[in-house]
């Protein structure tokens, strides 16, 4: 870019820079009559300039002169400034494109637009805006309405000359030329064209070309000068798809291969950089040492690894404590930004295809019949796959906005389930093996109460138990025939057989009712599970929460403004077709005086509609940058004072803290061969706690009263 040309970028967008300092001016030196040297001076002439300087400035040659330069004496501090302004002099002059924004923008720019922190922060640029002159921001002001000017210049006379065709009168752009009407259009093909050609965009120069073709034709055909049929008159247009296509499946496979060569930093470090003589856990086979990492290469090693593949920056994830599941490569790769932004590409080279395939191609099939063989369908049947293709459009932005934010809160909640369900595996591994533990203790007296049953049998015994049953009974006989009562009882004892095989009352029902409370007493009972919490978990979770609606603002997002690019396709093409239908039936009636059609600039009024809301916006934020400087500047400062407001209150509680000390009591001191001091209770507690608050109402000091209990505590201590 030359002098000039910044010259000018500089004077049309002059209110963005800072304002004309004369005070700071005046202590800035002209670089290049600091270093003594023209203004069209080469790059050796500065490098011979700046040594002759620096030994002038040196402080051993200043101290051998008595710290006199140029006939005047200096300080050091004075010297050491003027050495750093020739170096900052040298350093702008010795570099050609700062040099160039130097000698185009002077200090005021040179600062502003080498420092990244003021070139794209809003806050200064809005506060620049706001200091600037009417004039520069008038300048802003029609450089907006320029740029709307000519965007909407093409569409204004296409519909003007539409309109006086149609109309009886006609006007001055009934007989103008379809081709001579298009000039603005022409214009800025060859302007696109031209930087197509730059960049060296071959395949994006071949489909504009065609697609410019194919205007000229369309043209040439409405003046009358071409009389093909349109089957042949629109095949710039065929190249024109079939070259979109290619670039769009060029991008794919670009895409593909792309995502194929990235690899994380680990995977090159473990399996290629250290892929002979490394182990699985990164560590030498032969001598248990690690390898050499990236970092370890030279510039060569880098380059050739570089080349083949692409290394990605994975973001840490969060994981869910307890959760030691060690994510694959490939799961890190698809977490990095890079391989979304690749993923995004992906997408949209996709959907550039299916755009072609559904509706382009069957709506110039459609238009062509309609054209040519003069059929009398309606409009808006022939713009049929125009209308299925948005009715699908719709559909996925009602997917983004209803579904994508349930799917997100849906996947947090399969994963607290899941955490839930190994949580309580865990539990009832727990509970089991106390069960089992139970079982074994009560298994082993049971067998020993039956081993002991069968002893007591094979003698011809009774057991035990039976034994002790009929000893009691015989002792309350024996105090019942005393007291003179009649025992007499007509039951027989249990036989050995029967006392074996007796079963509670109530049968198995009561045994398993038994068996249930056991098992419930043991743990094994899932009603009874309580899921507990810890405090990392619930924070975990919270976050993945918050996470998930985050993405699902932004799903929602975007839906918002995929439904409001499909309503505006839907009015735009609702009224070509209607207009086409007034056209057309105005032909077949033999009446073109356009007084029942609606005006084609009604096709135009919704483009006419955003153009002028966002034209209202920039006059706005241009006109109005001083009111908004303002509340930008009290936002600030009402944060400011919220955070100082915040302090003065922890300052406040130090404060009171102070007022009020807390003395520490230590533990009595246990001695040897001392019995243990029994502890103070509450009485003794409150009679010490009146005893201290007395003390300072007497005047004693906090400070000093807790220095000496203090000491008392390390003396009790040691």
């Amino acid at each position: 870019m030359k002098t000039y040309q910044l010259k000018f970028l500089a004077w049309t967008f002059s209110a963005f820079l800072p304002p004309d300092d004369p005070d700071a001016e005046k202590d800035k030196v002209d670089y290049y009559e600091l270093l003594d040297v023209a203004t069209n001076a080469n790059a050796d002439d500065i490098k011979k300039a700046y040594r002759k300087r620096s030994l002038q400035l040196h402080p051993d040659k200043l101290r051998q002169r008595g710290m006199r330069y140029q006939g005047e004496v200096i300080t050091e501090d004075e010297a050491r400034a003027r050495f750093q302004q020739m170096k900052s002099a040298y350093d702008t002059l010795s570099d050609p494109k700062k040099r160039l924004i130097y000698d185009a923008l002077g200090h005021r720019g040179m600062d502003f637009v080498i420092n990244p922190s003021h070139a794209y922060d809003p806050h200064v640029l809005m506060g620049n805006l706001a200091k600037s002159s009417v004039f520069d921001r008038a300048k802003l002001m029609m450089l907006v309405l320029m740029f709307f000017g000519l965007v909407l210049l093409q569409p204004i006379l296409v519909c003007a000359k539409v309109d006086q065709m149609l109309e009886k009168d006609g006007g001055a752009l009934e007989n103008a030329s379809w081709v001579a009407l298009l000039i603005p259009f022409w214009f800025f093909a060859a302007f696109y064209g031209v930087l197509l050609v730059i960049g060296k965009a071959v395949l994006p120069l071949l489909h504009w070309m065609s697609f410019v073709v194919g205007i000229l034709f369309l043209t040439l055909k409405f003046d009358n000068t071409l009389s093909w049929d349109y089957a042949i008159l629109f095949i710039p247009f065929y190249i024109w798809m079939f070259l979109r296509f290619a670039e769009a499946k060029k991008e794919m496979m670009a895409v593909q291969a792309a995502m194929s060569r990235m690899v994380t930093i680990e995977f090159l470090t473990k399996f290629v950089i250290n892929e002979k003589n490394q182990d699985e856990d990164g560590n030498d086979i032969e001598d248990q040492q690690l390898h050499r990492s990236y970092n370890d290469l030279n510039e060569e090693e880098r380059d050739d690894i570089n080349k083949e593949y692409i290394i990605v920056h994975v973001p840490p994830k969060a994981q869910a404590p307890g959760d030691d599941e060690e994510e694959d490569d490939f799961e890190r790769i698809e977490r990095s930004p890079e391989y979304q932004e690749a993923k995004a590409q992906y997408v949209y080279a996709s959907k550039s295809m299916q755009r072609i395939i559904l509706p382009e191609i069957p709506l110039i099939v459609l238009i062509i019949i309609q054209l040519d063989t003069n059929k009398t369908w309606n409009w808006g049947l022939t713009f049929l796959p125009l209308w299925i293709s948005m009715f699908f459009d719709c559909c996925g932005g009602c997917y983004g906005f209803f579904c994508t934010s349930a799917l997100a809160h849906i996947e947090v909640q399969e994963a607290m389930a899941e955490h839930m369900a190994k949580e309580k595996e865990e539990a009832e591994n727990d509970g089991g093996e106390e069960s089992k533990g139970n079982d074994e203790e009560k298994g082993g007296v049971n067998a020993m109460e039956v081993a002991g049953g069968a002893k007591a049998d094979d003698k011809g015994e009774k057991p035990a138990e039976v034994e002790a049953v009929e000893a009691k009974k015989a002792e309350k006989s024996s105090e019942a025939d005393k007291a003179g009562i009649d025992t007499a009882v007509g039951v027989e004892p249990p036989t050995k057989t029967e006392t074996s095989n007796a079963k509670p009352e109530g049968g198995d029902e009561e045994v398993n009712a038994k068996k249930e409370a056991n098992d419930t007493e043991n743990g094994d009972d899932d009603d009874d599970f309580m899921f507990e919490m810890d405090e990392d978990t619930f924070h975990f979770y919270q976050q993945a929460e918050m996470d998930a609606e985050n993405k699902a603002s932004e799903a929602q997002s975007k839906a918002i403004g995929s439904f409001c690019n499909i309503i505006f396709q839907v009015i735009i093409a609702a009224l070509f077709a209607a207009k086409l239908n007034k056209i057309y039936d105005e032909r077949d009636e033999e009446k073109m005086d356009g007084t029942s059609s609606f005006s084609t600039f009604w096709i135009l009024f919704p483009f006419l509609l955003i153009s002028g809301c966002i034209i209202s916006c920039f006059a706005c934020a241009i006109f109005g940058a001083d009111s908004i400087d303002t509340a930008m500047n009290a936002e600030d400062a009402g944060e400011n004072e919220g955070n100082e407001g915040g302090g003065g209150e922890d300052t406040a509680d130090t404060d009171n803290n102070e007022a009020s000390p807390v003395i520490l009591t230590p533990p009595p001191s246990q001695q040897q061969g001392a019995e243990d001091p029994t502890p103070k209770n509450a009485d003794e507690l409150n009679n010490q706690a009146t005893n201290i608050v007395e003390n300072e109402g007497n005047g004693a000091a906090p400070a000093e009263a807790a220095d000496t209990d203090q000491e008392s505590c390390m003396d009790d201590l040691d």
